[in-house]
């Protein structure tokens, strides 16, 4: 054999090794990545009974202790939803199962309400944050508004971890320096500078690595999971730009990422938009610019809108008549649209309902999901907004269908089904529950089901064979059997996705009452007009909270609580007892708050001292209850405001005392 023959041997031989290497490099990947899809997903499930437990016993208005615990566990939960979300997202980057929107992003919105949104966590703290957008950047590019405000939230956030003082700045400039321009005409380069701590270059060389922290001692001392670096990378080099970071200890950090990206004028729109025609929509904003934004963005659709600056207003108007949707900010001039989103289901609860807002606050994001709320950071794309405001039009989505109504579920998980029970009982919806889908394909044959809610893994048959084996039956018929997926798995979620697979919709596990009233709605399993007219009689005439001894509205409203309860009789009494009792330690609460000021913990216990006395009809108490939330929050002097309080509770003990049935 020749030394030629030699050599292509040897090199046939060095490329089957090098291809079985890379097989086995992919087939470790891809392990990885089920691995983490997997683990992700089996949390959910038993996250399934956890959060809605935890909903459950918060919506009996447990007492203050146990409202405590129970608060404590939701951001608890709330924390480890984050965590498993930030898990997928690896997971989906490292099997190339990552996909970018494209939309208009507008920069300087972007960047600014980044920083809003972040505000919170320096309030006390002397680091001053800052934007820095030159003038020749444009208005609006094409790229992922929601990536993109991912990325520099992780930046921004982990420059405020390890600042203590000084300064945290977003520049952006089109002074790029590491990639070209050639295919787009335009990059832009965004620097995050912060004056911390500072790194070492050996551990800059490490700091994108997946589970990576600067070294044990600060891992101890700041936390965190070490992802947000890591998906920032990933995330920018999707984009088709390079993110680095220079450092120097004791010198401050700059972290920055330059993307390719196209100009795009602020009259034109890149995507079709949605037609909302006919839909009827409430806009709270006190945001001149941002309230001016939204309103021709929805009417270039075709929505009817009104605009309003306050919570006041929101709420009078929806008081006065039905909207289909409504679009609320977080940060009210007079409240928190968390605290009118509330009292609008109350008044309305069926109206659509969007939070859409700057802050990117987890546990407010559990919150709202908790009550089937649509959670919106801005900057959204016209496109998004508009969306959302179309999925959450009942008017829109409302889908009437024929036959029997009764609700069948497969879930093979008995605390699962325990839960769904629970709830279904408290919305009135009566529902049989079967274990897996041969028992579902028995069930149905009866004809007693219109609608079937199936779990995907179950034992004998699971969700995806029922639902094929359904679809099948149906094929060359005219009636369509509607079936919603109940998973944990986040990408079933995705619309294209479930309706692939045959499904008409998806309950993602834990599954919240907001989220299963919001679907029996649209489905036809619960009526509008049972509940819409209860609550718009209450709370309509406002009590002055300004009173003499001489001349003092009542401290209980006996009329409001006939309409509440039906009548003044011994429930009505056990109640107030029971408000007397739960109430105590919170004026004590509220005393301690105002004597320390601690403004967070007194706007907390005067929210709740204001839900509890207006839900017992003590509408002076309420009253005086929300103007000292109003004080707090604006860190107002309220030790009179507090002893009127107290006064005001003894008054209402005393009333109580004096209570008879009727």
């Amino acid at each position: 054999m020749s030394d030629k023959d030699n050599k292509d041997d040897l090199n046939q031989q060095s490329i089957e090794e090098l291809r079985r290497a890379v097989a086995q490099a992919d087939a470790i990947a891809d392990m990885k990545s089920n691995f983490l899809a997997t683990m992700s997903h089996e949390i959910r499930t038993p996250m399934q009974s956890i959060y809605g437990l935890l909903e459950l016993i918060a919506d009996e208005k447990p007492n203050e202790k146990i409202a405590s615990m129970v608060g404590t566990a939701q951001q608890s939960a709330s924390g480890l939803l984050e965590i498993l979300d930030d898990i997928l997202d690896i997971a989906k980057m490292d099997a190339d199962k990552m996909e970018l929107d494209v939309f208009e992003v507008p920069v300087r919105m972007l960047v600014r309400g980044t920083l809003e949104a972040l505000a919170v966590k320096v309030h006390g703290v002397s680091i001053e944050m800052k934007d820095d957008i030159e003038k020749d950047v444009p208005f609006v590019v094409i790229g992922d508004p929601k990536r993109l405000r991912q990325i520099i939230m992780n930046l921004v956030g982990n420059a405020l971890k390890f600042t203590e003082k000084g300064s945290v700045t977003v520049r952006v400039t089109k002074n790029v320096q590491i990639i070209g321009t050639k295919e787009t005409g335009l990059a832009l380069r965004f620097e995050v500078i912060d004056t911390g701590i500072g790194m070492s270059k050996g551990v800059c060389d490490k700091l994108f690595g997946s589970f990576t922290q600067a070294d044990n001692t600060t891992a101890r001392k700041y936390g965190g999971t070490g992802l947000g670096l890591s998906i920032s990378k990933k995330l920018v080099e999707l984009m088709g730009g390079e993110i680095g970071v220079e450092s120097e200890e004791g010198k401050g950090s700059t972290f920055w990422f330059e993307i390719p990206t196209t100009e795009v004028g602020t009259d034109t729109t890149t995507t079709e938009l949605p037609s909302l025609d006919g839909i009827s929509v409430i806009s709270v904003e006190d945001h001149p610019q941002g309230a001016k934004e939204i309103v021709n963005s929805l009417r270039s659709m075709g929505a009817n809108i009104e605009s309003c600056p306050t919570y006041k207003e929101g709420l009078e108007l929806v008081k006065r008549r039905p909207f289909d949707v409504g679009i609320i900010d977080q940060g009210l001039p007079d409240g928190l649209g968390l605290d009118l989103i509330k009292e609008i289901m109350e008044i309305r609860p069926y109206m659509g309902l969007i939070m859409y807002t700057v802050r990117d606050d987890v546990g407010l994001s559990h919150s709202l999901q908790a009550l089937g709320v649509k959670y919106l950071t801005k900057p959204a794309s016209r496109t998004g907004l508009g969306e959302a405001v179309k999925n959450a039009s009942r008017k829109a989505t409302r889908v009437n269908i024929e036959g029997p109504t009764k609700l069948l579920i497969a879930e093979d998980t008995d605390s699962v089904r325990d839960i769904l029970g629970r709830q279904l009982e408290k919305l009135g919806v009566d529902a049989d529950f079967v274990l897996n889908g041969k028992e579902a394909l028995k069930a149905l044959e009866t004809g007693k089901y219109g609608i079937l809610i199936t779990d995907l893994h179950m034992p004998e048959m699971d969700g995806y064979e029922l639902v094929e084996t359904l679809r099948q039956k149906e094929e060359g018929a005219d009636s369509h059997f509607p079936i919603m997926v109940l998973t944990a798995d986040v990408q079933m979620a995705q619309r294209e996705v479930y309706l692939r697979h045959g499904f008409d919709e998806c309950l993602l596990k834990p599954v919240s009452l907001g989220q299963l009233r919001g679907l029996l709605y649209r489905w036809g399993l619960l009526s509008e007009e049972e509940t819409e007219q209860k609550s718009l009689e209450q709370d309509n005439v406002e009590t002055d909270t300004t009173r003499t001894d001489g001349d003092s509205p009542p401290a209980i409203d006996l009329a409001a609580m006939k309409e509440q309860m039906g009548a003044v009789d011994n429930d009505a009494i056990e109640m107030l007892h029971m408000f007397i009792d739960m109430t105590q330690p919170l004026i004590k609460k509220i005393q301690t708050a105002q004597t320390g000021d601690d403004f967070h913990n007194l706007m907390e216990a005067a929210h709740s001292l204001k839900g509890s006395a207006r839900s017992a009809c003590c509408n002076v108490l309420g009253n005086l209850a929300a103007k000292l939330q109003d004080d707090a929050n604006a860190q107002k002097p309220s030790e009179n405001l507090v002893n009127e309080i107290a006064q005001e509770f003894e008054r209402v003990k005393e009333a109580v005392k004096t209570l008879k049935a009727a």
